[in-house]
C-alpha cells in the first residue's frame, strides 16, 4: 500500500515536472523555425511601431519629415521641458497596454515585433562621463518587462528589434533618429561598443525566456558599407556577446539598404539564425521571391519578412498568400497610426494637435502653449486602443482572405431596414467588390486605391460626408462596371421597394441590382441632385426577395454619382408583382440565359416553340430550355454557336412559364442580349483593339485605316481593354500598336500592357510603349515594342496611362529580330521583362523615359543583337538625389543569361548625382566580352535607389591598357585554345620574364616566370581551365612588355 502511495507520488512529481518544462523555445531546424517539440511555427507578427520610437510619417495623415529627437525639440519649444516629459510619459504608457496584446491575440497574431530606441536603455555616448562607459537606464527595460508578461499571458511570442540603434544606423534618418550633426553607428567605434553592450544586458535579462521568439540585431541599415564588411562585424561582434552569455534566441539578420542587401552577410554564422528582408510598395507574387528563395535554399536557413504593410487590403492578402505558401513568416507594420486607413488601429486627428502638425510643416499660426498642450494630452488618450477606429477589413484581409475566397459579412445588415453603402461583405476582389480603381501600391508614382482614403482599406473608394441620414460615408469615384456584394439577414421573405440614396451633378448614372448572381430588377437611371453633395432618392420598385435569398449585388451599368444607402421597405406578399423578364446574356458559345424577377416553378414543361432567338436578324434553331440552378433563371440552347461580334435578341409568347406563386411569365418581344461571348486571340497574331471583352472608359467609332472595322477611341488616363490570348510558342515577340493622335488636340500618349496572375489575382506589368501624335485622328502609324511571353493561354490587359489618341489593332511577331543592335544604346525602356521597376518621363536629353524606383534585387532583361565579337566598353546615364539620405548612388550587375543559367559579365557602382533628372554618364568600368548574335541580359540592381536611362555598348578596338610596342612581336597561338597555348617571340630579354593569365575579374589563375638566354619560346597546357576569356600578362622584370586577350574552349 506505502509503495503504490510512493508510486503514485512520484508519479505526480514527473508529470508537474514534465509539464512545467519549457517546450516553446524557438530554435531553427533547416529552413523552418521550430519550437522545442519539433513543430514548425508560422511566426504571424505585428510591429508595434511609433511607440519607442516615433517617426514623423506616423504622426499625421500626410506625416511630416521629422526624426524623434526633433519632434521632441519642436515640442519642448512650444510647450516647454516639463509639459514634454509629460506628453512622452503618457505616450509610452497609453500606446501599448495589455488589451493591445489580448486583442493580436484574439485577431490571430502570434508574435509581436517591439521596435526599441537606445536611449531608454542607456545614455548617448556624448553623455557618458568617459569614453566606453555605459550607463544604464531603467525605462526600457521596464516597458520590456510588461509587454513580455503581456505576450507571456497570451502565448504570444515577442521579438526585441533594435529600430533605432545608438548613433543612428541609416541616412534615412527618420527610422533610427539619427542626427547628421553627430556620429553615426557606423561612423563611431564608440556607438558600435554601446550597441554590443546594448545586446549582451539584453541577453542576460532575457536569456531564460520562452516567449522571446529573438532577436533582430540591426534594422534596416541603410549606409554606403562597402562589402558589407562593417555590418558584418558587428553583426559578429553582437552575435558573440549574446552566445557569452549562454543566451541561444534565434538572431534575425537585415541587410543593408532597409534589410534586402546581404551582400557580405553570408554564409550565416551562427546555428540558430534567420535573414529577415523587408517588403514594401512592390508587386507580391512568386516572382518577387525569386531572389529570396535562393538565399534560404542554398545556406538551408529560414526566411523572415521582418516588415511589411503599409498598402491596400489587396496588397496584404496576396502578400500573406504568397509568403506562407512558401513557408515563410512575416511581420505587419504598424499596428496604429494617426488618421490612416493602411493600419488595423486608426488614432483619431484630433484639431488641436492637427494645428500643431500644421505650424510644423509651414503654417503661419503658432498654436498657443494651452492649446498644443490639450491637443497633446487628447492624442494620448486617443492612441488607447478603445479610442482607435478598428480596421475589422485589415483583419480580415490578413488571416481568413488568403485562405478562402467566400465573403464575409461586414455588419449587421438587416432587411427591412437601411443597409449603409460603405458597408459591403469583406473579401478579394471579384467576390466581394470590383473596382476599376489602382488595386495597390505597387512602387513608382503613388494612386490611391480608395480615393476617399476613409473607412476601410479595401479598393472601393469611400469618403467622408456630412449627409445626416448617412453612417458618416459614402462610395464615390463611381464608374461603369464596377458593384459590392451586400449579405443581410432577411426577417420576412416578401415585395420590397428600395430607396436607393444618391449624389451627382452629372444625368448619365445607371444601376441594377442581382441575386444569385443574375440581374432581377430592370435597369434603373439615376437623377440628377445637383450636386456631389446634395442628397435623393432613386426608387427601385417592387424588388422580390426570398427567403433563400442571403445577398444582393449593387451594379453600376455606367456612372457617375456617389451612393450613400440603400433603405428595404417591405410591401407585401411576392404575389402582388407580376412575374416578368428582367434580363440577358450569353452564357456560353450557344447558349442564353433569361432573368426574371421571381422564382421559377420547376414543375411545368417548358415548350421550345414559345421563344424566338434572332442571331444578326436570322432566327436561329433552339435545341432545348431549361431550368438554370439560379431559381429565377431560365437557359436556352441553340443549334448554333455565338460569335463575339452577333446582335442577339430574344422573345416569348406562351403560358407555360410561370413563378412559383403560379403567376405567368409576361410575353416580352425582340429583348437585345447582351453578348458576353469573347474572342481567343493567336498569338503570334493581330488582335483588333475592338475586341476586348470588357473594358472601361472607352468608345467604339468606324476607321479609316487599311481594312476598315472599328477602332477604339476617347482614350483617357485609366481606361483600359482586357483580352483572352492563347501564345501557341515561349519566345520573344515584337509588339507593334496601330495607333493615330490629332496634334491639335493630344500630344500622344502611353500605353501599359500586363497579364494576369491568377494566383495574385492581379496583373503583372509587361511594357510600358510611348504613342506619338500623327497628323490626324485617323491618320496611322506603327510603334513596336519587343516582350517576353511563355506559352499558354492568359488574359491581358491594355491600360491608358495617358491619352488622348486612337488604337486600331495591335499585333504580335516572332518572325523578326528583336535584338537591339550592340554596339549602340539600349534605352532603358526597351526591356522585354522586368521585375519591381517602374517608368516614368525623363528630363534628359532626347526625352523618352526612364526607368526609377528601384530596389535592391529589381532587373530588367534585354535582347541584344551583338554584331561585332570581342570587347566592349559601357557608360551607364543615371540620376540620383545626393541630397536624400537615402540616395548615396548605385550598384548595379550586368548579367548575361544563356539557358535559364547567368553569367557575371561585370558590377559596377557609381556614386549620387544632384537630383532625380540629374544626369551623369558613369563610363570606365571593367570591360566585358560578347560573342556575335542575339544575346539576353539582365541588369540586376544591387544598390539603389537611382534612375538609368540608358546603357552605351561601345566596341573596344585598342590593345587591353592601351599598351602598344612596335618593336617587340610576340605571338599567342593557337587562340581560341584548348590544351596548350605557345608563346613564341625573335625578341631576347635581358631580365628574368613574368607570366600571369588573369580572368576578367583580375583574379590571378595561373602564374611562372623564366630566365631566357636567348629568344622567347614558352609551352602551357591549360586543360585544367575552365572555358572563358582571359588575358596573358608578360612582364620583363619590372618592366610590361604585353598584354594579349587569349580565349579558351575547354
Amino acid at each position: 500500500m506505502h509503495m503504490n502511495r510512493l508510486i503514485s507520488y512520484i508519479s505526480l512529481l514527473f508529470l508537474i515536472s514534465f509539464s512545467s518544462f519549457p517546450q516553446n523555445f524557438l530554435s531553427t531546424s533547416g529552413k523552418s523555425i521550430v519550437n522545442e517539440m519539433g513543430d514548425t511555427i508560422i511566426l504571424r507578427g505585428m510591429g508595434l511601431g511609433g511607440w519607442m520610437v516615433q517617426e514623423g510619417y506616423m504622426m499625421a495623415p500626410g506625416g511630416f519629415s521629422s526624426t524623434q529627437y526633433q519632434i521632441r525639440d519642436k515640442l519642448t519649444e512650444l510647450i516647454g521641458p516639463q509639459e514634454t516629459d509629460i506628453f512622452y510619459d503618457n505616450w509610452l504608457s497609453n500606446h501599448v497596454r495589455k488589451i493591445d496584446i489580448d486583442s493580436m491575440k484574439q485577431w490571430g497574431f502570434n508574435l509581436v515585433r517591439v521596435p526599441i530606441h537606445y536611449n531608454l536603455f542607456t545614455e548617448p555616448i556624448q553623455n557618458e562621463p568617459y569614453p566606453f562607459a555605459y550607463t544604464e537606464k531603467e525605462k526600457g527595460y521596464q516597458l520590456l518587462d510588461s509587454l513580455l508578461s503581456w505576450c507571456k499571458q497570451n502565448e504570444v511570442y515577442l521579438m526585441i528589434d533594435l529600430h533605432a540603434a545608438p548613433g543612428g544606423q541609416g541616412y534615412n534618418a527618420d527610422i533610427s533618429d539619427y542626427d547628421p550633426s553627430k556620429p553615426s553607428l557606423w561612423e563611431s567605434v564608440y556607438n558600435q561598443r554601446k550597441t554590443v553592450g546594448l545586446w549582451k544586458r539584453i541577453a542576460q535579462r532575457y536569456k531564460d525566456e520562452e516567449w522571446i521568439a529573438g532577436y533582430d540585431l540591426i534594422n534596416e541599415p541603410n549606409w554606403d558599407i562597402p562589402e558589407g564588411k562593417l555590418l558584418r562585424d558587428l553583426y559578429g561582434e553582437i552575435t558573440d556577446a549574446i552566445r557569452a552569455e549562454g543566451d541561444n534566441h534565434i538572431l534575425f539578420i537585415e541587410g543593408n539598404w532597409f534589410a534586402n542587401d546581404f551582400t557580405g552577410l553570408t554564409p550565416p554564422w551562427d546555428d540558430n539564425f534567420v535573414y529577415s528582408p523587408h517588403k514594401y510598395w512592390s508587386p507580391v507574387d512568386q516572382g518577387y521571391l525569386d531572389w529570396m528563395l535562393p538565399l534560404r535554399d542554398s545556406l538551408n536557413v529560414p526566411l523572415f519578412i521582418g516588415e511589411t504593410g503599409e498598402n491596400s487590403n489587396f496588397w496584404y492578402r496576396d502578400a500573406v498568400k504568397v509568403f506562407e505558401e512558401n513557408g515563410i513568416g512575416w511581420a505587419w507594420w504598424p499596428l496604429k497610426r494617426i488618421g490612416a486607413i493602411q493600419p488595423p488601429l486608426s488614432i483619431n486627428y484630433n484639431d488641436k494637435f492637427r494645428a500643431i502638425v500644421d505650424y510644423w510643416n509651414g503654417g503661419d499660426t503658432i498654436p498657443s502653449r494651452e492649446d498644443a498642450i490639450e491637443g497633446l494630452k487628447q492624442l494620448t488618450e486617443d492612441i488607447k486602443l478603445e479610442n482607435c477606429f478598428y480596421h475589422k477589413d485589415i483583419i480580415d484581409a490578413m488571416f481568413r482572405q488568403p485562405f478562402s475566397s467566400e465573403t464575409k459579412q461586414f455588419n449587421d445588415n438587416d432587411i427591412p431596414g437601411k443597409i449603409f453603402a460603405s458597408d459591403f461583405d469583406m473579401g478579394i476582389m471579384g467576390r466581394a467588390y470590383y473596382d476599376a480603381g489602382s488595386e495597390a501600391n505597387y512602387g513608382g508614382e503613388f494612386s490611391p486605391w480608395n480615393n476617399g482614403w476613409a473607412y476601410r482599406n479595401d479598393n472601393v473608394d469611400i469618403q467622408i460626408n456630412n449627409d445626416s441620414l448617412s453612417n458618416g460615408y459614402n462610395i464615390g469615384w463611381i464608374e461603369r462596371d464596377e458593384w459590392m456584394k451586400y449579405s443581410f439577414s432577411l426577417v420576412e421573405e416578401g415585395l420590397y421597394n428600395v430607396k436607393v440614396r444618391v449624389a451627382t451633378e452629372d444625368d448619365d448614372g445607371r444601376f441594377y441590382f442581382k441575386i444569385n448572381d443574375n440581374q432581377v430588377t430592370d435597369m434603373i437611371d439615376v437623377i440628377k441632385t445637383e450636386s456631389w453633395e446634395n442628397w435623393d432618392y432613386v426608387m427601385v420598385d417592387s424588388l422580390v426577395i426570398n427567403s433563400s435569398d442571403k445577398n444582393f449585388i449593387f451594379y453600376v451599368d455606367r456612372g457617375t454619382f456617389n451612393l450613400g444607402s440603400f433603405e428595404f421597405e417591405r410591401l407585401g406578399d411576392i404575389s402582388l408583382a407580376e412575374t416578368k423578364y428582367v434580363g440577358s446574356y450569353t452564357d456560353e458559345e450557344n447558349k442564353i440565359v433569361i432573368n426574371t424577377n421571381k422564382n421559377l416553378s420547376t414543375s411545368v414543361n417548358l415548350i421550345i416553340s414559345d421563344f424566338k432567338v434572332y442571331i444578326n436578324e436570322v432566327e436561329t434553331t433552339i435545341n432545348d430550355i431549361s431550368f438554370s440552378d439560379s431559381p429565377r433563371s431560365l437557359i436556352i440552347e441553340l443549334g448554333n454557336n455565338i460569335q463575339p461580334t452577333d446582335i442577339i435578341t430574344v422573345s416569348y409568347d406562351g403560358n407555360a412559364v410561370k413563378s412559383t406563386d403560379n403567376k405567368f411569365l409576361f410575353s416580352f418581344k425582340d429583348k437585345l442580349v447582351d453578348n458576353n461571348i469573347s474572342f481567343v486571340h493567336d498569338i503570334p497574331g493581330k488582335i483588333q483593339a475592338e475586341y476586348f471583352f470588357f473594358q472601361k472608359g472607352m468608345e467604339l467609332e468606324n476607321t479609316t485605316d487599311q481594312g476598315g472595322g472599328q477602332n477604339i477611341g476617347s482614350l483617357d488616363n485609366g481606361d483600359f481593354a482586357d483580352y483572352y490570348i492563347s501564345v501557341k510558342n515561349s519566345g520573344t515577340y515584337n509588339v507593334t500598336y496601330r495607333a493615330a493622335a490629332d496634334p491639335n488636340w493630344s500630344s500622344g500618349g502611353q500605353i501599359e500592357l500586363s497579364i494576369y496572375d491568377q494566383k495574385t489575382n492581379s496583373f503583372n506589368f509587361l511594357q510600358n510603349v510611348l504613342i506619338p501624335s500623327t497628323n490626324g485622328w485617323q491618320d496611322w502609324e506603327n510603334t513596336s515594342k519587343a516582350l517576353n511571353l511563355d506559352s499558354g493561354d492568359y488574359q491581358i490587359r491594355l491600360k491608358i496611362l495617358s491619352g488622348p489618341f486612337n488604337l486600331n489593332w495591335f499585333a504580335f511577331d516572332d518572325s523578326v529580330s528583336v535584338g537591339i543592335p550592340v554596339p549602340g544604346y539600349i534605352q532603358a525602356e526597351d526591356f522585354i521583362f522586368q521585375k519591381g521597376i517602374s517608368l516614368e518621363m525623363t528630363e534628359d536629353e532626347g526625352g523618352g523615359q526612364n526607368i526609377g524606383y528601384l530596389d535592391s534585387a529589381d532587373y530588367v532583361d534585354y535582347i541584344i543583337n551583338v554584331t561585332k565579337a570581342g570587347l566592349y566598353d559601357l557608360s551607364y546615364r543615371v540620376a540620383s538625389d545626393g541630397s536624400q539620405d537615402y540616395a548615396k548612388g548605385g550598384t548595379i550587375m550586368l548579367q548575361l543569361l544563356e539557358d535559364s543559367v547567368s553569367k557575371e559579365l561585370h558590377t559596377v557602382s557609381f556614386p549620387a548625382t544632384n537630383g532625380w533628372q540629374d544626369w551623369v554618364t558613369f563610363k570606365d568600368f571593367p570591360k566585358i566580352n560578347l560573342e556575335s548574335g542575339d544575346k539576353k541580359i539582365r541588369v540586376f540592381f544591387k544598390k539603389t535607389p537611382f534612375n538609368l536611362n540608358w546603357i552605351l555598348f561601345e566596341s573596344f578596338e585598342g590593345t587591353v591598357l592601351g599598351i602598344e610596342k612596335d618593336d617587340i612581336r610576340i605571338n599567342v597561338f593557337p587562340n581560341p585554345a584548348d590544351r596548350f597555348i605557345k608563346i613564341k617571340s625573335n625578341y631576347v630579354p635581358d631580365d628574368i620574364v613574368h607570366y600571369k593569365i588573369v580572368d576578367l575579374y583580375g583574379n590571378i589563375i595561373y602564374r611562372w616566370s623564366k630566365n631566357y638566354l636567348k629568344n622567347i619560346y614558352e609551352e602551357i597546357e591549360i586543360n585544367s581551365l575552365k572555358s572563358g576569356l582571359f588575358f596573358l600578362v608578360i612582364n620583363e622584370g619590372d618592366k610590361l612588355l604585353e598584354i594579349k586577350k587569349i580565349i579558351i574552349k575547354n
